[in-house]
């Protein structure tokens, strides 16, 4: 049987959150479980990329195109005159690319403008999640172009992809909604932990010593936006603080979008520069230390609805507090303990409960390790070779061989 050659296009970066990481993970169950079906590279427009050392033996091939290519891209898609005229304009830089390379798919890992240049090549997209669709009220969404950029993507490639990933059932039925594609095409692919928890043993790793972090803190890793809420969290450590005469702390991780200096103010303005702990962006190795030093993961966040960080929590035996958003509780089910994000003092009861009440800290543990063993990834990524395998069998029976 000939291999199919597939192409994961990643224009994410390691500081992109638990995206990259999760692409990773993928990349070596693919090469790992079906290496005799498909032949996988990657193309990366960083030249800088840095994947785990596990990926050494997939290629990856530096691509990118200038204002003027991406331009041209576009009028061969997307201008009904041109459209009709494509032999007689400039190349399509980037297909001449996937054609040299002998690409029979191209995988884009996350909504990418490069997906709107794509012509003649079979694709397919993951969607992570419609947020600048549901929560326009946040600055980061239909405030910015960021939701211009999101959206015209979104709303042009999702139609003519051949198959589009996502990774709950509450997102697929969203996605069909607002782009009127076939609910077959959407896949579901369940969040997993990514590599460095995956592969975490205690017994082998040494714990991280480079951060001097409080006795007693929450766990919330996650880029600076205002949509993750970050302001929930340092007021439900001032109320445990003030009302209940708890001296506990909040470490928070992740990339500032340009929010950061925000809620940094705001923690001065309550008086607990000393509980609320930066750390930007951090190494993968030492995040599970950080997990398992925490008395929870705490995530008061307002869009996703899903995110990776409860399933690393769930491995690691960490309690996970978790806002109870749209219709969350058909993913996490009772792995979670479920607080109102316009409400600090859900987080704060639920925090005293974790503690004070062992029961229910044993309870949520069990469960999130019951609910992550329900979930094989070997069958998740199978989904993938099935999608390929679709798609040549109908390719195969219109396609002649020269």
């Amino acid at each position: 049987m000939t291999k199919q050659k597939i192409a994961f296009f990643i224009d994410t970066s390691e500081t992109s959150g638990g995206a990259f990481s999760e692409v990773v993970y993928m990349l070596n169950k693919l090469e790992q479980l079906f290496k005799d079906n498909i032949e996988i590279i990657i193309i990366s427009t960083s030249d800088k990329i840095n994947l785990d050392s596990a990926n050494s033996k997939i290629k990856t091939k530096y691509f990118k195109m200038n204002i003027f290519q991406r331009y041209i891209c576009l009028l061969r898609n997307y201008n009904s005159i041109f459209r009709k005229m494509r032999r007689f304009l400039f190349k399509n830089k980037f297909e001449s690319f996937l054609r040299k390379n002998q690409v029979d798919v191209i995988y884009f890992v996350s909504p990418s403008p490069y997906s709107l240049y794509v012509e003649n090549t079979d694709f397919i997209i993951t969607v992570p999640d419609v947020s600048h669709r549901e929560n326009i009220e946040f600055p980061e969404w239909a405030k910015s172009t960021n939701f211009f950029w999101k959206e015209n993507i979104l709303s042009k490639v999702l139609i003519r992809a051949i198959a589009i990933i996502t990774n709950a059932q509450i997102i697929k039925n969203k996605i069909v909604k607002f782009y009127g594609v076939e609910s077959e095409r959407v896949h579901i692919i369940n969040h997993q932990p990514s590599i460095a928890i995956s592969k975490f043993n205690p017994k082998t790793s040494k714990p991280t010593k480079k951060y001097n972090l409080p006795k007693n803190y929450v766990f919330y890793p996650a880029n600076f936006l205002p949509h993750k809420n970050h302001k929930h969290v340092i007021d439900a450590i001032k109320l445990l603080n003030t009302e209940h005469k708890k001296d506990f702390s909040a470490v928070f991780c992740g990339a500032d979008k340009g929010y950061l200096n925000k809620i940094k103010r705001y923690v001065e303005k309550k008086n607990l520069s000393k509980n609320i702990i930066f750390l930007d962006f951090v190494e993968s190795a030492d995040l599970p230390f950080l997990y398992l030093n925490s008395l929870a993961l705490t995530m008061p966040t307002f869009s996703g609805p899903t995110n990776i960080p409860p399933w690393e929590a769930f491995k690691l035996g960490v309690p996970v507090i978790y806002s109870d958003i749209f219709n969350i509780k058909e993913v996490y089910e009772e792995a979670v303990c479920y607080i109102d994000p316009y409400k600090p003092e859900t987080t704060a009861n639920a925090l005293l409960d974790i503690i004070n009440k062992p029961e229910i800290r044993k309870k949520l543990i069990n469960n999130g390790k019951n609910l992550l063993e329900k979930i094989h990834f070997n069958n998740e990524v199978q989904k993938i070779l099935e999608i390929l395998n679709k798609n040549k069998k109908i390719k195969d029976s219109w396609e002649f061989k020269e």
